[in-house]
């Protein structure tokens, strides 16, 4: 199959927003439409925060990948983050996500970026064995995040938490 990847741009928007909805339907990501938009505008206008490519097969979009970037001591400096790796269904199993995961490692290792990592969700089977036989492995860490919550909710809290000093 003749899979082409290329760099994204701002006139990309259209075409990775149908294939951004699709991976977070995929995923079970609840995501607004809008959100999604707004973020591929910012990435796709800010080449610093991320990169992204287009997978296509003869010109139609197939997938795309989302790299972003962050900053760990531990590999000595920047490191890449794989945010998101989608190829639509009947495309899977032909070898793209391979090639994809190759062309990223490619570019992190131009950039001088000695590891990249990726979230997934823990029910998603498939994607742990494909990554696990792509050369990933699981650290003995736990993600969490915590959402930025409005000002005054953090002002309160801190009132509460200088109280107790």
């Amino acid at each position: 199959m003749l899979v082409s990847f290329r760099s994204c741009g701002p006139k990309d928007h259209k075409a990775l927003l149908k294939l951004v909805i699709a991976y977070n339907r995929f995923e079970r990501i609840r995501a607004h439409r809008q959100s999604l938009s707004q973020g591929l505008d910012v990435l796709l206008r800010n080449p610093s925060q991320g990169k992204m490519w287009l997978m296509e097969n003869h010109k139609k979009p197939v997938g795309y990948a989302l790299l972003t970037y962050n900053f760990e001591l531990e590999y000595g400096g920047a490191e890449g983050v794989l945010r998101d790796l989608f190829v639509e269904k009947r495309f899977r199993n032909q070898g793209i996500g391979s090639l994809a995961l190759y062309e990223i490692e490619d570019y992190c290792r131009e950039r001088g970026m000695r590891a990249f990592q990726l979230q997934l969700p823990r029910r998603n089977k498939a994607a742990a064995n494909f990554y696990r036989k792509a050369g990933f492995r699981e650290l003995p860490r736990r993600v969490m995040l915590m959402e930025v919550r409005p000002e005054e909710v953090v002002q309160a809290r801190r009132a509460s938490a200088s109280k107790r000093r």
